[in-house]
């Protein structure tokens, strides 16, 4: 099986700005994010501020590899694992009706959310979807690029895509990020 190599560029290259943006706000407020991970209730206490930490350097490093060639297969399967293993976090507090805590996603909606105290919080389904989505995107870099010539209008096609998917992804976090205060409003 063969992909497009302006397919497969526009997919990883979109996952590791989504990955980074979310890297960035979890190293921008990193008690925000530990907070986030304990709500979780995964890991004993002595291991949640390591795990953070860890996670936040696995995205930053896996998507700066994903964006080059000679490093693109460590940071595919570096960010697939940890997506997955996202996807399942969430998927096991959803099941188990642990659902009212902060996503821990980070995104620009999802830090502000966090901020503030009253604000309501809560994951679902969409939120496994969204990190099982990203993962598909990344793992991309596993499938072998067909062989043909790029041309310039292969590149105006790669900015535009890459555009439209990061625009999309970041739309489908702010959505999920206000869900509880829509349902919040709706039932007060």
């Amino acid at each position: 099986m063969m992909i497009d190599p302006v397919l497969a560029t526009g997919a990883q290259a979109s996952t590791a700005i989504v990955v980074l943006l979310g890297a960035v706000a979890k190293w921008r407020r990193p008690a925000v994010f530990r907070q986030a991970l304990a709500g979780y209730r995964l890991l004993p206490d002595a291991l949640t501020a390591p795990a953070a930490f860890v996670i936040a350097a696995t995205e930053t490093a896996g998507a700066a590899a994903l964006l080059f060639p000679d490093t693109r297969m460590f940071g595919a399967i570096a960010l697939t694992a940890l997506l997955l293993v996202f996807a399942a976090g969430l998927a096991f507090n959803i099941a188990r009706g642990h659902t009212d805590i902060d996503c821990g996603c980070s995104g620009f909606a999802a830090t502000r959310a966090a901020t503030q105290g009253n604000a309501p919080r809560g994951i679902g389904w969409f939120h496994v979807a969204r990190a099982l989505l990203l993962a598909a995107l990344a793992a991309t870099a596993f499938i072998e690029p067909a062989a043909r010539s790029i041309v310039w209008f292969d590149y105006l096609t790669l900015f535009f895509a890459v555009l439209l998917i990061v625009c999309a992804l970041l739309t489908f976090d702010v959505l999920l990020a206000n869900v509880p205060r829509l349902s919040h409003l709706r039932n007060s």
